[in-house]
């Protein structure tokens, strides 16, 4: 029975642990990122200058988000 219980919390906490995973990706198209350590990054920047001042005595630097896809132009309807 301990060993279910135990089974069970594990397979909770890497559900959890997932599913915050999949949700921070998901918000991640933004044009500029700030790296603060070797893996700490926020790609949550709309400008440089947004990014630059988050920065700003934290120690840190800015860079363009590889990964960035601007919003596609809206399809234009053809007349007919």
């Amino acid at each position: 029975m301990k060993s279910i219980v135990l089974a069970s919390g594990a397979l909770a906490l890497v559900t959890l642990t997932h599913a915050g995973t999949a949700q921070a990706q998901r918000y991640t198209n933004y044009p500029y990122c700030a790296v603060y350590g070797l893996r700490t990054e926020s790609c949550a920047f709309n400008t440089m200058q947004q990014c630059l001042m988050t920065v700003s005595g934290r120690g840190g630097f800015c860079q363009p988000n590889a990964f960035y896809e601007p919003p596609r132009a809206p399809r234009r309807r053809a007349r007919g």
